[in-house]
């Protein structure tokens, strides 16, 4: 009976000194919370039409976007791509647009370099995002859907792909819109009266 008592003493004792050693060791080595941490890092998944790029590298659908990433849409007719960001909401991107992606716990924010981006958010998640004109926020107390643009930078004019390899002429209301929307008001004016002059050649 006696012998029985001291083992099961010993093994308590061990036992103790087994807990003992394993809060220490959680005490002196506070890495182990930042892996803890570091494990439930918000990742996005991303879906895409086209091509686009993560961190200058070509993405495919299902690439993981971590917080900071920088992500291309090349400007041409349906590229397109959307991040995912589960609970906090998504981000939709137009052709042509960049931006640096940035989020955590309750907050999706980042910067708007070039193009136009929707980001839809979720009830009790905060919204901000810089671009060179200024901020747009939406505050979190419900469901937001944020639509943001810039002017600045190279403006994406996306071009249909056509089956001839042959230049397409462009009718004189068409080019005068390009040169309208590229500034050119008084050589838009010009295109239209010549072709007006060159369809009527007598007066």
């Amino acid at each position: 009976m006696k012998f029985q008592s001291s083992i099961t003493h010993k093994i308590a004792v061990f036992t103790l000194i087994g807990l003992l050693s394993v809060s220490e060791s959680l005490i002196l080595n506070p890495s182990v919370f930042a892996d803890t941490k570091k494990d439930q890092q918000l990742v996005g998944q991303l879906s895409l039409t086209g091509l686009v790029t993560v961190n200058e590298k070509k993405a495919i659908n299902g690439t993981a976007v971590f917080s900071d990433a920088r992500l291309k849409v090349a400007c041409a007719v349906g590229n397109r791509a959307t991040v995912n960001l589960g609970r906090l909401g998504r981000i939709e991107m137009t052709p042509g647009s960049q931006m640096v992606l940035k989020f955590s716990d309750g907050v999706i924010s980042g910067d708007l370099v070039m193009g136009k981006i929707v980001v839809s958010s979720s009830p009790g998640v905060k919204v901000a995002i810089n671009t060179p004109e200024g901020i747009s926020a939406s505050d979190g107390k419900g469901l937001s859907v944020l639509a943001v643009a810039t002017q600045r930078g190279v403006r994406c004019v996306p071009v249909m792909a056509t089956q001839s390899a042959s230049a397409t002429a462009l009718g004189s209301g068409a080019l005068a819109a390009i040169l309208l929307g590229a500034g050119g008001t008084a050589v838009a004016g010009a295109v239209v009266s010549s072709q007006a002059q060159a369809s009527n050649p007598n007066p």
